[in-house]
């Protein structure tokens, strides 16, 4: 493709230095001319010879937006978002997260870590390379990651030593291109055994976001 946009790009510049630099009137009795015996009745109008300026001009402008838009296809032009707009679109996915008093989510087995599903499609924008939050960390002292035994345990009340309590929030750290993303999930109240041992409870979401990688 970045072939193709050379050789049009080629083109592109030669209509466009015809048009404006080369007189076609010069050309027409340089190269035309000598092929008519009294050639001054065939000599095209002064008109004539500007609308032969601005079709060559208008060619290579055509073709010059074609060059770009098969080196914007080829990624040529793509870069990444700046750290500013990075920033913007975690807190904007930290932001959408969040649950308010009472409501909560389920983990979303997609991505990497528990909600990476929900915050990766808000990092999203019109780069081909979007940024991507990976998990950095889970607490060790949390609640995320323990069988369902365990689960149905500590709901019915007959916790044990070794294992986290279900109804202990549990932490997860995302980065971002430099930007920590913490989120902080704390089960909801009242959910049944079932669903915990299903891996089925929903979760009161808080996040924090920091400028800096994290540790």
């Amino acid at each position: 493709m970045i072939g193709a946009a050379v050789f049009a790009g080629v083109f592109a510049v030669a209509f466009v230095a015809f048009g404006l630099f080369v007189d076609p009137r010069k050309l027409w009795w340089r190269f035309r001319a000598p092929h008519f015996e009294n050639p001054e009745p065939h000599e095209p109008s002064a008109a004539s010879f500007m609308w032969r300026r601005v079709a060559l001009v208008a060619v290579g402008l055509f073709l010059g937006w074609q060059v770009i838009s098969l080196l914007r296809l080829a990624g040529v032009f793509e870069t990444g978002p700046d750290h500013a707009e990075v920033l913007d679109r975690v807190e904007y996915a930290a932001l959408n997260l969040e649950t308010e008093d009472g409501q909560g989510r389920h983990k979303w087995p997609v991505g990497e870590g528990s909600w990476g599903g929900f915050i990766d499609p808000r990092l999203k924008g019109p780069e081909r390379d979007d940024p991507v939050a990976t998990l950095v960390k889970e607490d060790e002292d949390s609640g995320g990651d323990w069988d369902s035994e365990a689960r149905r345990e500590g709901l019915s009340g007959s916790e044990s030593d070794t294992e986290p309590n279900p109804k202990d929030p549990f932490v997860e750290r995302y980065e971002i291109d430099g930007i920590c993303l913490t989120v902080h999930a704390v089960p909801l109240a009242g959910q049944s055994e079932r669903d915990a041992a299903i891996d089925n409870l929903m979760y009161g979401i808080t996040t924090d976001v920091v400028d800096a990688p994290c540790t």
